[in-house]
């Protein structure tokens, strides 16, 4: 499919980080309107610092970036202009349906803003977002494994008094010293209020931290999950079950999960039959959009059936059932007139 063809595509991702959302052009937009601080004024100079190209040299590469991104969260408003800008960035890249992540913790860490006020905010500013562009973004908070279970368990908490604008929970962070059945009391609250699961788990090691994520913590879908490849009994566990893996092969390159794209294991996942959504994370940070992504994944997969790949997605959906018909209504009128 040529390029101007997936950029006008319905496109639905369920893996985008509102941080990775932060382009150097919303940066200075904030340093104007709010005072937050940036290091560079200049676009050019600005995306030198901001942006990741090639594989990290060491993590404190990629959280230097984190840090960046964090300070420039100066109060509630800034948050909810981010959230809007956000939605409007996808909605120009053709996407019709996005679940938004945000972890509260980490927005509001840098100026010590309320988690209750960055939910609300993320709330409005994709709301404003959606009625200006006709995306529609349910949301899902995160939790990041270093925080421990028991503000693991406040944040999800906060997820489920904010219900229906928030659809899902996801656990991120640190797999190497924080193994997710620690985590299981938060996901079984959440799960109890009639939220969703998806667990990041298994990108760079511990591939059982797949079937924890599963059987113990209930989660529907799994945050990349390529280390389950060489694990037969695993493979069988994700695609008995119907779990999708939230593939973004860019940011597994970057973050140094595979040596290059082209030797990423989603071909050989595929073809074994576990479902694949395609994502691009954390778009900004590596200066990708999610059809520059979808062009990506069909040179590494000869044959891809991009808009199979899009309804796929959209089956693996946390969002309400109208709005994942609606989107999957506008694919299919799409792709009857392309």
């Amino acid at each position: 499919m040529d390029r101007d063809l997936i950029r006008s595509m319905p496109k639905a991702e369920l893996h985008r980080h509102l941080a990775g959302c932060i382009t150097p052009e919303i940066a200075l937009e904030m340093a104007e309107r709010f005072g937050a601080p940036v290091p560079e004024r200049d676009p050019v100079a600005l995306a030198r610092v901001m942006v990741l190209k090639q594989p990290l040299r060491s993590l404190q590469e990629v959280l230097s970036r984190f840090d960046l991104i964090a300070r420039l969260f100066v109060s509630p408003e800034a948050v909810r202009y981010a959230a809007c800008r956000a939605v409007e960035d996808a909605a120009a890249d053709g996407i019709s349906y996005l679940e938004l992540r945000f972890s509260p913790g980490f927005t509001g860490y840098a100026h010590a803003l309320p988690h209750e006020a960055v939910a609300e905010a993320v709330a409005e500013g994709t709301l404003e977002g959606m009625r200006r562009t006709g995306c529609q973004v349910p949301l899902i908070v995160i939790a990041s494994r270093e925080m421990g279970p028991e503000l693991c368990l406040e944040t999800f908490r906060l997820a489920a008094r904010n219900r229906p604008r928030v659809v899902g929970v996801d656990l991120a962070g640190d797999e190497d010293n924080h193994p997710p059945e620690r985590f299981r009391e938060a996901f079984d609250l959440a799960l109890s209020h009639g939220l969703a699961a998806t667990v990041h788990a298994g990108e760079q090691a511990f591939p059982e931290n797949v079937a924890t994520a599963i059987l113990q913590l209930g989660a529907r879908r799994i945050g990349h999950g390529i280390r389950i490849v060489d694990r037969p009994d695993l493979v069988d566990l994700v695609r008995e079950r119907g779990v999708a893996l939230e593939i973004s092969v860019t940011s597994n390159w970057i973050v140094g999960a595979v040596a290059t794209p082209g030797e990423h294991p989603m071909r050989r996942l595929i073809r074994s039959g576990v479902p694949v959504s395609l994502n691009s994370d954390d778009p900004a940070l590596f200066g990708i959009s999610l059809s520059s992504e979808l062009e990506l994944c069909e040179r590494i997969v000869p044959g891809l059936d991009l808009v199979a790949a899009q309804r796929l997605a959209l089956d693996h959906a946390f969002g309400d059932p109208v709005e994942v018909g609606r989107a999957r209504l506008g694919l299919y009128e799409w792709s009857t007139r392309a």
